[in-house]
């Protein structure tokens, strides 16, 4: 294809110039995402997505069919032939239409020759590498990495992603003997910029899975330069192991100038707790109960689901499953009224929440609270404008984010929750949503279950 470059400001005198080399879809940069300023030493920039659910708000079948494209990209190159229904899950992201029918899509269609492992990178590609699970029907498993600590549980991996607002990564699985079936590992990420978390992951993974000789990468991102992908090359021949990169774009960056951040005040900092009432509902599934040590040193003994994978999924489990969070959608469905509905969902907490709103009818948006600090400002068309900033419900002693929620007139609310550490903290969350929003709030928790 034709290398297109892109000049971007991300704020002020803050530029990035983007040089796409790989767009086999022909995709405008800014269907995938837009820039913003990141408050971190490290990387002071941040690609962020539109397609993801994570940092701006989105209707979430555009996240579903995102992992649906990478999935089948992936099954296009494993078997060596098209996949005909490529082209219209590409066009619906791009002109996303409510009054199509997109469920065909975003349901397992496809059968795997051999027993895969997908992992999906907490805590921005947990959805992310669900959605490509989801795609497939059989001889799949899919588990992802949490930055959770479980001090009953050993890890059965422990890697380290330097950038990243918080490093260290853990995989938790109850059935490590299953794992060990894979004959191929998939992993997925939202972005790939320098392949260093991949490096750590595979040299780990490894060890662990002697046997598998076929590791695939995939993104939506993968901004490798021709240096870091000889790596890669060289690493396959040291490690005779074959890495496989696939990506919707893909391309190099540079980043020019220094963006000049001024402390801007978060909304809803100095909310007073109130009591809230939680929505109880009437099944959630399998449960598993481990208890967690949040970073503030608080103990949580509430059960998590089965349905998020972090304790790995099989397609079969998968599917049983989906069939609970439907009857909760059902359930929370009878409180929509004509408006529009935002439901939001936590941290790692992605997949579960997105899936409901996806069955909760038209108008519906998802998006997830974050630990990921991005500047906020007014500045003329830069991306994130508004941001509230808390407690997080389920890790307590780390600071979360909510982005531009206060322009959107929305009718209703619905925050759910896997397991709440502190009913407080989680009051003051929603105090702070009540501060930038007149939406009725509700706040679903997955162990709230109606008869216990």
């Amino acid at each position: 294809m034709q290398q297109v470059k892109n000049k971007l400001n991300i704020l002020q005198s803050y530029d990035i110039e983007i040089e796409i080399t790989h767009n086999p879809y022909d995709f405008v940069a800014t269907d995938l995402f837009k820039m913003a300023a990141r408050i971190n030493k490290k990387r002071q920039f941040l690609f962020v997505s539109t397609v993801l659910g994570k940092h701006l708000a989105v209707r979430p079948q555009i996240p579903l069919l995102t992992g649906n494209l990478l999935a089948m990209m992936y099954y296009q190159r494993l078997v060596d032939q098209e996949v005909n229904s490529i082209p219209s899950i590409v066009q619906a992201l791009k002109t996303f239409n409510e009054q199509d029918d997109l469920q065909r899509s975003m349901d397992a269609c496809m059968t795997l020759p051999e027993e895969t492992l997908f992992i999906g990178f907490a805590e921005t590609a947990t959805a992310l590498g669900h959605a490509v699970f989801n795609t497939f029907q059989s001889n799949a498993m899919y588990i992802h990495t949490t930055r959770e600590e479980l001090p009953d549980f050993e890890p059965f991996v422990t890697f380290e992603e330097e950038h990243s607002h918080a490093t260290s990564h853990n995989i938790y699985t109850e059935e490590p003997e299953k794992l060990l079936q894979a004959k191929r590992i998939v992993l997925i990420d939202d972005e790939i910029t320098t392949g260093n978390t991949v490096v750590n992951i595979i040299n780990t993974l490894r060890k662990k899975f002697p046997l598998v000789k076929y590791y695939t990468v995939l993104s939506i991102l993968d901004w490798r330069s021709e240096q870091q992908q000889a790596v890669f090359k060289q690493l396959e021949e040291k490690w005779q192991v074959s890495v496989d990169f696939i990506a919707i774009m893909g391309g190099h960056f540079s980043c020019g100038g220094t963006p000049l951040l001024t402390s801007s005040p978060n909304r809803a900092m100095d909310c007073v707790a109130q009591d809230i009432s939680l929505l109880p509902i009437k099944e959630t599934g399998e449960r598993r109960y481990y208890r967690s040590i949040a970073e503030n040193g608080l103990e949580n003994s509430e059960p998590y689901m089965l349905a998020t994978g972090r304790f790995m999924l099989t397609s079969e489990q998968h599917s049983k499953q989906k069939d609970a969070l439907q009857a909760i959608a059902k359930q929370l469905k009878k409180l929509r009224t004509d408006g529009p509905a935002l439901v939001i969902g936590t941290g790692e907490f992605m997949y579960v929440p997105m899936q409901m709103a996806a069955y909760l009818g038209k108008d519906v948006y998802f998006q997830s609270t974050t630990r990921s600090p991005i500047y906020c400002t007014d500045h003329e068309d830069y991306t994130i404008t508004e941001k509230i900033a808390f407690e997080c419900p389920e890790n307590n002693g780390v600071e979360n984010y909510l982005y531009n929620v206060q322009s959107h007139p929305y009718s209703e609310l619905f925050v759910v929750v896997e397991r709440i550490a502190n009913k407080e903290v989680l009051a003051l969350f929603v105090k702070a949503l009540q501060s930038v929003s007149n939406a009725k709030i509700y706040v679903v928790c997955m162990h709230e279950v109606e008869g216990e």
